[in-house]
């Protein structure tokens, strides 16, 4: 983490049916055509959704194997034709129904609910990956957009035709990310949990081969300012997809096709489903949708809205104490980058438990993950495997579930972490080991009250930090925090809040200019330590902050303690640091903020949306008090 100047431990969202979604700067298309020819057609849209007049919905079900689990799949559509509303829902059932998930497009919103059964929308470019990904899937004629029920959502350029399938690759594909896990490599190491081997992971661990056809070749995105590009190679004879890239600010995720049927679904309609359906995340990891039946569904137009209630399979949470506004504190300190610790008790089977392991609240994080001795030592099972964005490659760990995760009062059952070795990712006051990563699902139904005042003047003492957890039915904000509350905005499951800033003029190079006022999207990532905001490097071009700020520029990042000192400490000479004059939130405002920015683009583990301006760090949280209310989908921050 230090590589790169910063310590986010990330745990992608855990969901079997999406991406774990390279940044394509500006125009997603122009930026996707750079090696091919000049287009020779463009499809703008304009026209507003139509429900499907007949109802013919088509539902497919079938087998998967992802995260290294056998299970299973069901995808409800609206087939592709002059009516559709392309609207879809997939659930997805791993290791015997034991970790299940879901998401949707309802012709208007995207939404997923994760295995913990939280439900949220899903916004920008989460969602424009997963409708982009889910219609390749469904027989989406690219070729003829005007006809297929997208022309309001879809923009496509086509960069060749009626080329030879492999020199359509050559010319225009990107290669996919190293597979990482099981498929990776012939393994003889023991299999974890349901991990077995079988004849369906035989025929479907290798990628379907490149077909002998001519090819059209189209770059794709959603209009209206979508930020996920992506190339779609065409059967000419068919209309049908062989392959299918889209890129995205962690890679490139890869999809390719086999086998396509055309099913008759009634009342004259048809649709066209792949019985392979191969995707490469763009972390490594391999998951195959093998296809078994398709059907008609008429009821399911209703399905495809996010779920109003609890899912079946949501994890059971409870609180402890009841009628108690106040919350319950936890044990907490912060760690020399500023990151805030708090002590949670993991209880494995027969009731082992671990209550003094220092966890890192990470809001940047759509799930949790442990270090393997806090695992080991309350017996946690182990299975399957999970892969996520690293400085210079994936890192992959297995699966540990835990029967109870305690968070003051507030209980979760059946938490699923990722493994991880986390030596060194947050450097801890008292030079003791990390033992884990709590991110947003541990706070999906909580209210997360962070108190953390500056260093009293003179003294030697670190400010004392306080974090409360609170039921959300018992909680009663202040006047002050009803006045201060900001929504915030879901992307690919992580919080994002629109603020105002100015960045700093220090008058280098001629820059006239006293401030630059800004305003723009940033992820919430407390979770990232040492700095108080990273900044996108479109906004370093943009705002010219190199030339503004060029006395702070150590190629480190603040990594000492305390929030007026600390050391420097060189990372890497693409990487300079920058100061913020002002960030302002609606209750509050910060002042003289370093901010890190990367010259050579945002690297893919700092997980940027390309919508956002950047994101607001841990050590940006001083002298304040921070709530968060996701379930509410707000947060405050106020005077402490």
């Amino acid at each position: 983490a230090h590589a790169r100047a910063h310590a986010r431990i990330g745990v992608v969202r855990a969901m079997a049916t999406h991406a774990f979604p390279c940044v394509v700067a500006g125009d997603a298309v122009r930026a996707v055509q750079r090696r091919g020819r000049k287009p020779t057609r463009v499809v703008r849209a304009s026209s507003a959704a139509t429900p499907n007049d007949q109802g013919a919905y088509a539902e497919t079900v079938g087998r998967v194997r992802a995260h290294g689990l056998d299970g299973t799949f069901m995808l409800s559509f609206d087939p592709p034709c002059s009516t559709s509303s392309q609207s879809f829902v997939e659930e997805v059932s791993l290791r015997d129904g034991t970790l299940r998930a879901m998401s949707g497009f309802d012709g208007d919103k995207c939404w997923d609910v994760n295995w913990y059964g939280d439900a949220t929308d899903d916004a920008l470019d989460g969602a424009h990956l997963s409708m982009l990904m889910t219609w390749a899937r469904t027989g989406m004629p690219w070729g003829d957009i005007e006809n297929a029920g997208t022309r309001r959502l879809v923009r496509t350029k086509q960069l060749a035709r009626g080329v030879d399938a492999k020199r359509a690759k050559a010319l225009y594909g990107l290669e996919a990310p190293k597979p990482v896990g099981e498929t990776a490599k012939k393994s003889t190491s023991k299999s974890r949990g349901n991990a077995r081997s079988s004849s369906f992971d035989r025929r479907t661990a290798s990628a379907p081969k490149i077909p002998s056809c001519p090819t059209s070749v189209f770059a794709v995105s959603i209009v209206d300012g979508g930020r996920v590009g992506g190339r779609v190679f065409v059967d000419d004879a068919t209309g049908l997809a062989w392959r299918a890239e889209f890129y995205h600010q962690r890679g490139v995720e890869q999809w390719s096709f086999d086998k396509w049927e055309t099913v008759d679904i009634g009342s004259g309609a048809q649709t066209s489903v792949p019985r392979i359906a191969h995707r490469i995340h763009a972390e490594g990891q391999v998951t195959v949708f093998s296809a078994e039946t398709t059907t008609r569904r008429s009821d399911a137009e209703a399905m495809f809205r996010k779920p109003a209630g609890a899912v079946e399979w949501a994890r059971e949470k409870s609180w402890l104490l009841k009628n108690n506004p106040d919350g319950v504190p936890l044990e907490a300190m912060r760690g020399e980058g500023g990151h805030f610790l708090v002590k949670p008790r993991v209880e494995g089977p027969e009731k082992r438990q671990d209550a003094t392991s220092w966890f890192v609240v990470d809001t940047a994080t759509a799930g949790f993950a442990i270090a393997p001795r806090v695992a080991d030592a309350v017996s946690m099972e182990s299975f399957g495997s999970m892969a996520i964005s690293g400085v210079a490659a994936p890192l992959e760990g297995a699966l540990r579930s835990a029967d109870l995760l305690c968070l003051g009062a507030f209980t979760l059952s059946k938490p699923i972490f990722m493994e991880q070795n986390l030596d060194g990712a947050v450097r801890m006051p008292n030079g003791g080991a990390l033992g884990g990563v709590l991110g947003c699902p541990a706070f999906a139904h909580t209210v997360l009250s962070i108190h953390a005042p500056m260093r009293i003047p003179g003294s030697r003492d670190a400010p004392k930090v306080t974090v409360k957890v609170i039921e959300p039915a018992e909680y009663a904000p202040s006047n002050e925090v009803q006045r201060a509350w900001m929504p915030v905005t879901f992307i690919s499951g992580v919080p994002y809040v629109e603020l105002e800033y100015t960045i700093a003029n220090d008058g280098f190079q001629g820059v006239t200019e006293q401030v630059m006022e800004r305003k723009g999207l940033f992820k919430l990532a407390i979770g990232t330590g040492g700095v108080g905001a990273l900044l996108s490097s479109k906004v370093a071009r943009d705002a010219d902050v190199a030339n503004r700020t060029h006395a702070l520029q150590p190629g480190g990042i603040m990594s000492g303690p305390g929030e007026s000192s600390g050391r420097l400490q060189r990372v890497g000479e693409e990487i300079i640091t920058g100061r913020v004059e002002t960030i302002r939130f609606k209750g509050f405002e910060f002042k003289n903020i370093r901010a890190v920015l990367h010259l050579d683009g945002d690297p893919g583990d700092v997980d940027l949306s390309p919508h956002a301006e950047g994101a607001i760090c841990a050590d940006c949280f001083r002298g304040c008090e921070l709530i968060l209310d996701f379930s509410n989908n707000r947060i405050a921050v106020v005077p402490p």
